[in-house]
């Protein structure tokens, strides 16, 4: 079924800006902080930073905050690019990324490849990491799941002499893990844990061994059901882990079904439009937060998009905003030219260029205004023939 809503119909494009100008701005477009060379992420590192003070500024977050890592598929040459085999993207440039439990993001930081940056905890480069995301909301009560990458009985410790809580899985190797834990052989069902201060390590046998830490939580026992109504026994912090471990998995998700990113070898394009992606995503996230109107996010994408082409939200017919648009931005019409005095003609290609369609010329009128636009289209009876702008540039210039 063919639609007539403005920002689904076909010729919205052409009326609303030109393929070659798109071109134009795709082709130039940059965040470069040219003050920072020697870091390998100067071409965003400007807005990542005003990106995330953005998005700390508009929202407090809740006591539970996830922190996980993402991926952003790029195949092409980069120093930083990454293999993940469990990701689906497999090779990309890593986000580590802090949100609330149900997926606003708070917090970035993009693996930039190995550094001697110092640790800010006096331990390991994990520990460090964990802090820097953290920084903006230590002692202030909130609690930090995490996975086994980053958890550890010394990171337990400092986060919370800094008023925090941490849960998450644990890996079997990580130094000051009780022996008496790790090395128990349990049985389905069985449960084992051990304390040091306020630091609780536990495992728990279900189908396999899962060994996590908690600073939060009792190891005690607690019945849970699944979607499906299955009830089961498990420990409290696994159950509390899994509910609230999933905000980024659930804002990439999100993202994905409507992502922005195009196909280019240059690998900060692809990074500032997931950047974008992630503040439509936060600011859908704080619409819904606030509005309480359940709007979907491809819903508020659109509605952002008529925003930004001044397409008011109570037009229904996309023929009438593209009939507006032409009125403003074609062509004269040939009665218009003759009343003017002049006409408008195509450059003529040169003989050394025979090669090609159109040549283009920058605009004069353009130029006294002090802007840079390129242009097909000359005035016939003007002395010099001088190359100007359809529509407004043509009409100033012999109004002058």
């Amino acid at each position: 079924m063919f639609s007539l809503d403005p920002l689904n119909y076909h010729p919205i494009f052409p009326a609303t800006m030109t393929g070659r100008r798109f071109e134009q701005i795709l082709r130039c477009l940059n965040c470069a902080d040219d003050e920072n060379k020697e870091d390998n992420l100067y071409k965003v590192s400007s807005l990542v930073k005003s990106i995330i003070q953005s998005n700390q500024n508009m929202f407090s977050p809740p006591e539970a905050l996830s922190l996980d890592e993402s991926l952003l598929l790029f195949r092409g040459r980069l120093r930083f690019r990454v293999y993940i085999k469990n990701k689906k993207s497999k090779y990309g440039i890593k986000f580590y990324e802090l949100c609330s439990n149900d997926g606003y993001v708070l917090n970035i930081e993009i693996y930039k490849g190995k550094s001697n940056r110092e640790d800010v905890s006096g331990s390991s480069k994990r520990n460090s990491l964990v802090l820097r995301l953290l920084e903006p909301f230590l002692d202030k009560g909130h609690h930090i799941y995490m996975d086994n990458f980053y958890n550890s009985v010394q990171l337990s410790e400092i986060l919370l002499q800094r008023k925090t809580h941490s849960t998450g899985t644990l890996r079997s190797n990580r130094k000051g893990n009780p022996k008496e834990v790790t090395g128990a052989k349990l049985k389905s069902g069985q449960h084992i844990w051990r304390r040091k201060g306020n630091v609780y390590v536990s495992k728990w046998r279900d189908k396999r061994d899962i060994l996590s830490i908690t600073t939060g939580y009792k190891p005690e026992l607690v019945e849970t059901a699944n979607r499906y109504g299955h009830k089961k026994t498990k420990p409290l912090m696994v159950s509390c882990y899994n509910d609230n471990m999933s905000g980024i998995d659930r804002a990439d998700q999100i993202i994905s079904y409507h992502s922005c990113p195009r196909k280019t070898i240059r690998w900060h394009k692809k990074v500032i439009f997931h950047l974008l992606d992630i503040a439509v995503w936060n600011s859908h996230y704080l619409h819904n937060h606030n509005q309480k109107d359940n709007k979907t996010f491809k819903e508020f994408r659109n509605d952002l998009i008529k925003s930004l082409l001044g397409i008011s939200p109570d037009q229904r017919d996309g023929r009438e905003f593209v009939s507006l648009m032409k009125k403003t931005k074609s062509i004269p019409s040939k009665k218009s030219r003759e009343n003017l005095g002049h006409v408008l003609e195509a450059i003529p290609v040169p003989e050394n260029k025979k090669g090609k369609k159109q040549i283009y010329k920058r605009c004069k009128q353009c130029y006294l205004e002090q802007r840079r636009k390129d242009t097909a289209w000359q005035c016939r009876d003007c002395i010099g023939k001088p190359s100007l702008c359809v529509g407004d540039c043509f009409q100033v210039w012999h109004k002058a």
